[in-house]
């Protein structure tokens, strides 16, 4: 058995072994859905999903199908000391029930961090596959221990890429998919908060339905200050579930512009959700929208705290009329 690596047995440019395929089936999406409560009514009902696709089989939650990559991003992981931030999520292609997904992980650049040279940044490349099509590729930012600090190789870690303007999501929406007619208004500037916040609950159970391995999530010990972190994918589901409340005419979340997790979330924690909108586009009688979805961690006898800064593209149907 391999051990689990540490930052500087990653090696820059050399993929890692990959975990096992995931096929997406309908037991999986409802466990998800019962951990997140996340309401998005194509990934909730086939019939649905079958008016908007013109396919049989139901759509998966786009956030769903992350969780699934990222957990099988473990591999480079099982170590980490935290998730930073996500670059450049863009689901080329949606997922319906029956596909089966697969990542790939290879490490792209390296650095120290502040606090000395017993942990590192590590920035991996992510290829998300089904069969032969390329459903995502993106990049995430993790914070590795160092064991033996004279073999890491600091490249430096790049800037992420510069925003792609909001039509460039527009292949986001498939060409054949049709538009429900929405009810919502929604324009830049709208803001609000979500008045229903949400308990985390069952962290370990998301964990093991994504095979992620990163021991802080599983064992006390790993985590910090002996308590288990809650994975980051479990923050952002229950962020988009709260999107799903509060947008009925939401559809998907295809891309993430940016995601920032901006401290450490536990179970138990309340999580309340701020939402504000900076800009829509019509697109073939769609709505693609660009969010920025704040998360705040409530603790009894502690102030608050921000734990997530994500910045959605959200596809809602047509404009009311």
């Amino acid at each position: 058995m391999t051990a689990p690596p540490f930052a500087e047995d990653l090696v820059l440019g050399r993929p890692l072994a990959a975990a096992p395929d995931v096929t997406i089936d309908a037991g999986i999406a409802a466990v998800y859905a019962s951990i997140t409560g996340d309401g998005l009514r194509p990934a909730l009902s086939a019939t649905a999903a079958r008016a908007l696709t013109g396919r049989a089989e139901p759509l998966v939650n786009p956030a769903l199908v992350l969780a699934v990559s990222i957990g099988q991003s473990t591999v480079a992981t099982r170590r980490v000391i935290a998730n930073l931030q996500y670059r450049g999520v863009v689901l080329a292609e949606p997922v319906h029930h029956g596909d089966t997904l697969r990542t790939v992980v290879t490490p792209l650049a390296a650095d120290w961090t502040r606090s000395g040279r017993d942990r590192a940044k590590v920035l991996l490349g992510m290829h998300l596959t089904r069969g032969d099509d390329v459903i995502a590729e993106y990049e995430r930012l993790a914070l590795l221990p160092v064991a033996e600090p004279d073999r890491l190789e600091p490249t430096g870690i790049p800037d992420a890429e510069a925003d792609r303007p909001l039509a460039g999501f527009a292949d986001a929406v498939p060409l054949g998919w049709s538009s429900p007619l929405g009810t919502a208004s929604i324009a830049a500037g709208d803001e609000w908060e979500d008045p229903l916040s949400d308990t985390v609950s069952s962290a370990r159970e998301l964990v093991r339905l994504t095979h992620n391995l990163a021991a802080a999530h599983r064992d006390d010990r790993a985590g910090l200050d002996g308590r288990r972190l809650v994975y980051g994918g479990h923050t952002i589901g229950l962020a988009q579930a709260s999107l799903s409340r509060t947008i009925p005419d939401l559809l998907s979340v295809p891309g993430w512009r940016s995601c920032d997790h901006l401290a450490p979330v536990f179970e138990d924690d309340l999580l309340s959700v701020r939402t504000s909108i900076r800009d829509v586009l019509e697109v073939r009688g769609f709505r693609i929208v660009d969010a920025t979805v704040g998360v705040t961690a409530h603790r009894p006898g502690q102030e608050p705290v921000a734990v997530l800064d994500w910045r959605p593209v959200l596809v809602l149907s047509g404009a009311p009329s």
